[in-house]
């Protein structure tokens, strides 16, 4: 159920409160608006930052259980990206993540090759999806760059450095 605008996604989350007995509230509508207008992978604490600093107040109770239903409206998708909670974005069109370890920078791909193999592989297993989350991690071109140019060596403490920064 992606939308194409804010204004399509307004009516989606309308439809999907009343169809489910609740209530659209500014709150809500204020957090929907948020996501579209900043975009990005915010987690619910940046998203709740971001709203604090408004002129309507939002708890951050009120954030996290709101962005469970937007998931469940399917007006967003939730992501970990190697950070260890959770990261939200307008369900536009399916893509996937690669994750620079280093620097944190996230590339969005897309790949018709690699649905395509994961319809094949789910076929052959008599298995029905509901949903799926790629992400790769590694190192980006620009982090490798300077990893080269500062003459670091491949010895792993990058490595070390992103285990220890995402609590892995």
């Amino acid at each position: 159920m992606a939308a194409s605008n804010y204004e399509e996604a307004e009516r989606q989350l309308r439809r999907y409160l009343s169809k489910n007995g609740l209530r659209c509230t500014v709150e809500r509508l204020a957090i929907l608006k948020s996501l579209w207008e900043n975009g990005g992978h915010p987690s619910a604490e940046m998203i709740a930052q971001s709203l604090s600093k408004g002129p309507l107040y939002v708890s951050r109770a009120t954030v996290y259980r709101t962005l469970d239903l937007l998931v469940e409206a399917g007006l967003l998708t939730c992501s970990n990206l190697g950070e260890g909670h959770r990261h939200y974005e307008i369900n536009v069109d399916h893509h996937d993540h690669l994750i620079c370890r280093r620097c944190g920078k996230i590339i969005e791909v897309r790949s018709p090759e690699i649905e395509t193999l994961q319809r094949k592989l789910c076929k052959e297993a008599g298995f029905e999806p509901l949903s799926h989350t790629l992400e790769i991690t590694g190192l980006c071109g620009a982090c490798r760059r300077e990893i080269a140019d500062d003459g670091e060596s491949d010895n792993g403490a990058w490595r070390r450095s992103a285990v220890r920064q995402h609590g892995e």
